[in-house]
């Protein structure tokens, strides 16, 4: 047999203590009322034998030292086989409750018994004999032993609060069980949706100014060109290269080279729309998609332009960038427009750099 998970098998075991007290309690409180009633000695019969084997089951399951399945299993034949059948004709057949105890007995097995063959079967065996009791009774009903009117007006005023006691009870135990494991499923779907979005930052982000990398880039400017997103609305792109970032990493060293990165991005990410896509495109490059044309885009690249500035001065460091942008065309493959760009950036250098052009 398959050893359930360590969490559920406590739970079942927690839940089969219950059961265990109830039936001890249950048990106890029928003895006393069963007497006051004047039903026969004999009725507390089963009710002795309920609450003796209840407490020896609690007792042994404390010493740790029996197989609780085993214990659980045999119990659950005595309700079935033993429990039930004397219960019926002794206290006068459908005339009495055990028809509500037949029901707490299926919702527990229906619970402590995962095993789905050795549950139907448990199921089965408790219709079988609620069948065979009943036909009995139908055709010999000699067997039942009838007690007055008013002593099951009496048993049935006092059996029904305890058996909706009792019921309420077990199924609040079910439902705080389910509850629990729901509130543990979510903690774990929650932990597992931070994990995936972890490894989505740490897939499409770049280690160390945390824009989105060149893998993110590429998958987003070719969504651009598939869904034909620059037919519809403005689109500029551009490209960014630092200037002499060798020479800053050389004379300051990479801290301050890293720093100056991280701090030009973002810059950059704070003057650009929110919807643009910010990317570290290289080693001292930077890529841009702007939902802006290019006249609203060189409006940008002046503000930025002047943070720029005002960054190197503050640092004591020459700092400065070239750039070229271009809105996307219609007619436009990727590889045609980075070409164009890419250009445009290598002119902005070529001409004195410190300065962006338009292609």
């Amino acid at each position: 047999m398959e050893k359930a998970p360590l969490t559920r098998e406590s739970l079942e075991n927690k839940i089969f203590k219950t059961i265990l007290l109830f039936g001890l309690i249950i048990s106890l409180l029928n003895i006393v009322i069963n007497s006051l009633i004047g039903f026969s000695l004999i009725i507390n019969f089963k009710w002795m034998v309920m609450a003796g084997l209840s407490f020896l089951i609690l007792s042994f399951i404390k010493k740790e030292s029996f197989n609780i399945f085993k214990l659980k299993l045999s119990y659950y034949l005595f309700l079935i086989f033993l429990f039930l059948p004397f219960s019926w004709f002794q206290s006068g057949g459908s005339k009495n409750n055990s028809l509500s105890y037949i029901f707490l007995i299926l919702i527990s097995i229906t619970f402590l018994f995962k095993k789905p063959g050795l549950r139907n079967n448990l199921v089965f065996s408790l219709i079988s004999v609620f069948m065979l009791m009943f036909t009995l009774s139908h055709y010999f009903p000699e067997l039942l032993i009838t007690h007055s009117e008013k002593a099951q007006f009496f048993d049935k005023l006092i059996q029904t609060p305890i058996v909706l006691s009792a019921s309420y009870l077990l199924l609040l135990q079910f439902a705080n069980a389910y509850n629990q494991e729901k509130s543990k499923l979510g903690l774990s779907t929650k932990k597992l949706r931070l994990a995936n979005k972890k490894l989505k930052n740490l897939a499409n982000r770049d280690s160390l100014t945390q824009k989105y990398n060149r893998r993110a880039f590429d998958r987003e400017i070719r969504n651009i060109f598939k869904e034909q997103l620059h037919l519809k609305k403005s689109i500029t792109l551009i490209l960014f290269d630092i200037d002499n970032f060798k020479d800053i990493n050389d004379n300051f060293g990479h801290d301050i080279g890293d720093e100056v990165l991280v701090t030009l991005a973002d810059k950059l990410e704070k003057i650009m729309p929110a919807q643009s896509m910010i990317s570290r495109w290289g080693g001292d490059e930077f890529a841009v998609i702007c939902y802006k044309s290019e006249i609203e885009a060189q409006s940008l690249l002046d503000k930025y332009y002047k943070e720029i500035e005002d960054l190197g001065d503050e640092r004591g460091i020459k700092i400065t960038v070239s750039a070229g942008l271009s809105r996307l065309q219609k007619g436009d493959q990727v590889k045609t427009l980075f070409k164009r760009v890419d250009d445009i950036l290598y002119q902005s250098k070529k001409e004195g750099k410190a300065q962006y052009k338009l292609a």
